[in-house]
């Protein structure tokens, strides 16, 4: 399964009921949302095995999508794995 971004400029996009309804029948699994309210935009993390998948899933729970793209995971930083190594002396 590859990871998504769903892109979703209206404030219809981040209905919580819609997304609990998301995997349901569809074999996409949703992983996180980012909401910026000032923009009414909504992005949307997913697994899924195509964008022709997401699509249809997003359109079976009522949140029509603006753009699906192909996302690529970053590890989690931690004090063990930061953005950028240390400087020497710090």
């Amino acid at each position: 399964m590859r990871q998504y971004l769903v892109e979703i400029y209206s404030a219809e996009g981040a209905d919580p009921a819609a997304l609990d309804g998301l995997a349901e029948g569809s074999g996409v699994r949703y992983l996180r949302s980012i909401v910026i309210p000032d923009d009414q935009t909504c992005l949307h993390l997913v697994l899924a095995a195509s964008v022709e998948d997401v699509e249809s899933a997003f359109a079976r729970v009522g949140l029509p999508t603006d753009r699906v793209v192909d996302a690529v995971g970053l590890p989690e930083l931690t004090a063990e794995n930061p953005v950028c190594p240390k400087s020497p002396g710090e």
